[in-house]
Protein backbone atom coordinates (compact mmCIF):
# COMPACT_ATOMS: atom_id res chain seq x y z
CA UNK A 1 0.00 0.00 0.00
CA UNK A 2 2.75 2.44 0.62
CA UNK A 3 4.69 1.70 -2.53
CA UNK A 4 0.93 2.56 -4.51
CA UNK A 5 0.54 5.77 -2.50
CA UNK A 6 3.88 6.50 -2.81
CA UNK A 7 3.81 5.88 -6.82
CA UNK A 8 0.46 8.04 -7.09
CA UNK A 9 2.17 11.21 -5.03
CA UNK A 10 5.23 10.45 -7.65
CA UNK A 11 2.83 10.26 -10.90
CA UNK A 12 0.99 13.86 -9.67
CA UNK A 13 3.70 15.49 -9.58
CA UNK A 14 4.93 14.65 -12.51
CA UNK A 15 1.81 15.28 -14.15
CA UNK A 16 1.80 18.64 -12.33
CA UNK A 17 5.69 19.27 -14.03
CA UNK A 18 4.31 18.34 -16.99
CA UNK A 19 1.51 20.89 -16.88
CA UNK A 20 3.45 23.77 -15.44
CA UNK A 21 5.82 23.16 -17.92
CA UNK A 22 3.18 23.50 -20.71
CA UNK A 23 1.38 26.30 -19.63
CA UNK A 24 4.62 28.59 -19.84
CA UNK A 25 4.90 26.90 -23.40
CA UNK A 26 1.97 27.54 -24.50
CA UNK A 27 1.72 30.97 -23.42
CA UNK A 28 4.89 32.01 -25.00
CA UNK A 29 5.29 29.84 -28.21
CA UNK A 30 1.22 29.27 -28.99
CA UNK A 31 -0.32 25.97 -29.10
CA UNK A 32 1.19 25.04 -32.48
CA UNK A 33 4.59 26.27 -31.72
CA UNK A 34 5.22 24.25 -28.65
CA UNK A 35 5.81 20.48 -29.34
CA UNK A 36 5.95 17.63 -26.88
CA UNK A 37 9.73 17.26 -27.53
CA UNK A 38 9.87 20.47 -26.15
CA UNK A 39 7.29 20.11 -23.36
CA UNK A 40 9.57 17.18 -22.31
CA UNK A 41 12.37 18.44 -22.29
CA UNK A 42 11.32 21.92 -20.07
CA UNK A 43 9.68 19.57 -17.47
CA UNK A 44 12.60 17.04 -17.12
CA UNK A 45 10.92 13.94 -18.83
CA UNK A 46 10.86 11.83 -21.97
CA UNK A 47 8.31 12.14 -24.44
CA UNK A 48 6.70 8.43 -23.85
CA UNK A 49 6.76 9.96 -20.31
CA UNK A 50 4.40 13.30 -21.35
CA UNK A 51 2.43 10.84 -23.46
CA UNK A 52 1.85 8.69 -20.56
CA UNK A 53 0.10 11.22 -18.51
CA UNK A 54 -1.87 12.94 -21.43
CA UNK A 55 -2.32 10.91 -24.96
CA UNK A 56 -2.17 14.02 -27.17
CA UNK A 57 -0.99 17.50 -27.23
CA UNK A 58 -4.78 18.36 -27.05
CA UNK A 59 -5.57 16.68 -24.29
CA UNK A 60 -2.89 18.36 -22.58
CA UNK A 61 -3.84 21.97 -23.49
CA UNK A 62 -7.42 21.62 -22.12
CA UNK A 63 -5.53 20.64 -18.89
CA UNK A 64 -3.59 23.45 -19.13
CA UNK A 65 -6.16 26.22 -20.05
CA UNK A 66 -7.92 24.50 -16.77
CA UNK A 67 -4.70 24.88 -14.63
CA UNK A 68 -4.83 28.66 -15.99
CA UNK A 69 -8.44 28.73 -14.22
CA UNK A 70 -7.62 27.36 -11.09
CA UNK A 71 -4.39 29.44 -10.63
CA UNK A 72 -6.59 32.60 -11.02
CA UNK A 73 -9.18 31.08 -8.83
CA UNK A 74 -6.95 30.92 -5.97
CA UNK A 75 -4.95 33.86 -6.57
CA UNK A 76 -8.28 35.83 -5.92
CA UNK A 77 -9.85 33.97 -3.19
CA UNK A 78 -12.77 32.99 -4.50
CA UNK A 79 -13.83 31.03 -1.62
CA UNK A 80 -13.51 33.64 0.98
CA UNK A 81 -15.84 34.51 3.51
CA UNK A 82 -18.34 37.77 2.30
CA UNK A 83 -20.85 39.83 3.95
CA UNK A 84 -23.61 41.88 1.88
CA UNK A 85 -25.32 41.12 -1.62
CA UNK A 86 -23.40 38.51 -3.11
CA UNK A 87 -23.41 39.86 -6.67
CA UNK A 88 -21.30 42.77 -4.76
CA UNK A 89 -18.54 39.84 -4.17
CA UNK A 90 -19.24 38.31 -7.65
CA UNK A 91 -17.88 41.99 -8.96
CA UNK A 92 -15.38 42.23 -6.94
CA UNK A 93 -14.27 38.42 -7.94
CA UNK A 94 -14.85 39.58 -11.89
CA UNK A 95 -12.35 42.65 -10.92
CA UNK A 96 -9.89 40.87 -9.34
CA UNK A 97 -9.35 38.53 -11.95
CA UNK A 98 -8.93 41.06 -14.83
CA UNK A 99 -6.38 42.45 -12.53
CA UNK A 100 -4.89 38.65 -12.55
CA UNK A 101 -5.12 38.58 -16.26
CA UNK A 102 -3.63 41.83 -16.56
CA UNK A 103 -0.33 40.37 -14.78
CA UNK A 104 -0.62 37.51 -17.31
CA UNK A 105 -0.86 38.60 -20.47
CA UNK A 106 0.38 35.25 -22.29
CA UNK A 107 -1.54 33.36 -20.42
CA UNK A 108 -4.68 35.40 -21.49
CA UNK A 109 -4.44 35.91 -25.06
CA UNK A 110 -4.06 31.99 -25.24
CA UNK A 111 -7.74 31.81 -23.25
CA UNK A 112 -8.95 34.15 -25.70
CA UNK A 113 -7.73 32.34 -28.67
CA UNK A 114 -10.05 29.42 -27.50
CA UNK A 115 -12.82 31.99 -26.61
CA UNK A 116 -13.07 33.20 -30.13
CA UNK A 117 -11.89 30.53 -32.47
CA UNK A 118 -8.08 30.12 -34.04
CA UNK A 119 -6.67 27.97 -36.01
CA UNK A 120 -3.83 27.61 -33.71
CA UNK A 121 -6.50 25.95 -31.02
CA UNK A 122 -7.98 22.44 -31.62
CA UNK A 123 -11.67 21.84 -31.70
CA UNK A 124 -11.17 20.39 -27.96
CA UNK A 125 -10.13 23.40 -26.39
CA UNK A 126 -12.79 25.27 -28.05
CA UNK A 127 -15.38 23.05 -26.34
CA UNK A 128 -13.59 23.53 -23.11
CA UNK A 129 -14.44 27.31 -23.73
CA UNK A 130 -18.02 27.11 -24.58
CA UNK A 131 -18.14 24.71 -21.68
CA UNK A 132 -16.44 27.37 -19.25
CA UNK A 133 -18.75 30.41 -20.68
CA UNK A 134 -22.07 28.60 -19.87
CA UNK A 135 -20.87 27.61 -16.86
CA UNK A 136 -19.58 31.17 -15.64
CA UNK A 137 -22.76 32.45 -17.52
CA UNK A 138 -25.49 30.08 -14.86
CA UNK A 139 -22.98 30.93 -11.70
CA UNK A 140 -23.34 34.50 -12.42
CA UNK A 141 -27.34 34.00 -13.32
CA UNK A 142 -27.47 31.89 -9.77
CA UNK A 143 -25.85 35.11 -8.10
CA UNK A 144 -28.37 37.58 -9.02
CA UNK A 145 -31.36 35.16 -8.56
CA UNK A 146 -30.56 34.44 -5.13
CA UNK A 147 -30.09 38.48 -4.68
CA UNK A 148 -33.40 39.40 -6.46
CA UNK A 149 -35.20 36.71 -3.45
CA UNK A 150 -33.04 38.38 -1.11
CA UNK A 151 -34.34 41.77 -1.87
CA UNK A 152 -30.91 43.08 -2.80
CA UNK A 153 -31.42 43.36 -6.27
CA UNK A 154 -34.16 45.19 -8.26
CA UNK A 155 -37.13 42.50 -9.18
CA UNK A 156 -37.33 43.69 -12.12
CA UNK A 157 -33.28 42.40 -13.13
CA UNK A 158 -32.94 39.79 -15.87
CA UNK A 159 -30.26 37.41 -13.95
CA UNK A 160 -29.62 35.66 -17.34
CA UNK A 161 -29.05 39.09 -19.41
CA UNK A 162 -27.54 40.41 -16.10
CA UNK A 163 -24.50 37.54 -16.45
CA UNK A 164 -24.19 37.87 -20.32
CA UNK A 165 -23.29 41.68 -19.89
CA UNK A 166 -20.44 40.98 -17.10
CA UNK A 167 -18.97 38.05 -18.96
CA UNK A 168 -19.45 40.58 -22.73
CA UNK A 169 -17.27 43.50 -20.11
CA UNK A 170 -14.62 40.83 -19.33
CA UNK A 171 -13.57 39.34 -22.60
CA UNK A 172 -14.13 43.17 -24.59
CA UNK A 173 -12.02 45.02 -22.02
CA UNK A 174 -9.21 41.73 -21.94
CA UNK A 175 -9.84 42.33 -26.12
CA UNK A 176 -9.33 45.57 -26.24
CA UNK A 177 -6.14 45.24 -23.70
CA UNK A 178 -4.55 42.34 -25.62
CA UNK A 179 -4.73 45.06 -28.94
CA UNK A 180 -3.12 47.80 -27.01
CA UNK A 181 -1.54 47.20 -23.73
CA UNK A 182 -1.80 50.92 -22.87
CA UNK A 183 -5.38 50.42 -22.49
CA UNK A 184 -6.46 51.01 -18.70
CA UNK A 185 -8.92 47.65 -18.59
CA UNK A 186 -8.90 47.72 -14.72
CA UNK A 187 -10.19 51.34 -14.49
CA UNK A 188 -13.21 50.52 -17.10
CA UNK A 189 -13.94 47.97 -15.25
CA UNK A 190 -13.97 49.85 -12.00
CA UNK A 191 -16.63 52.19 -13.46
CA UNK A 192 -18.54 49.22 -15.12
CA UNK A 193 -19.03 47.60 -11.86
CA UNK A 194 -20.06 50.75 -9.99
CA UNK A 195 -22.24 51.51 -12.58
CA UNK A 196 -23.62 48.11 -12.25
CA UNK A 197 -24.54 48.09 -8.39
CA UNK A 198 -26.18 51.66 -8.51
CA UNK A 199 -28.25 49.97 -11.29
CA UNK A 200 -29.22 46.93 -9.71
CA UNK A 201 -28.88 47.16 -5.98
CA UNK A 202 -31.96 48.06 -4.08
CA UNK A 203 -30.81 51.07 -1.35
CA UNK A 204 -30.91 49.99 2.14
CA UNK A 205 -33.23 52.56 4.01
CA UNK A 206 -30.52 54.92 6.81
CA UNK A 207 -31.44 54.33 10.65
Amino acid sequence: MARTRDAERSGAARRATIVDSALVLFAQRGYKGTSIAAIAQAAGITQPGVLHHFRTKEALLTEVLAERDRQAFTAVGIDRAYAGPAIVRALEIVYDMVAHSRENRELTRLTHLGTAGSNDIPESALEWSRTRVRTFRTNLAGVVSKDIEAGHIRPDARPEATASLIIGMITGLEQQWLLDESFDMLVAMRAFIDTMTRDLLIPTPRD
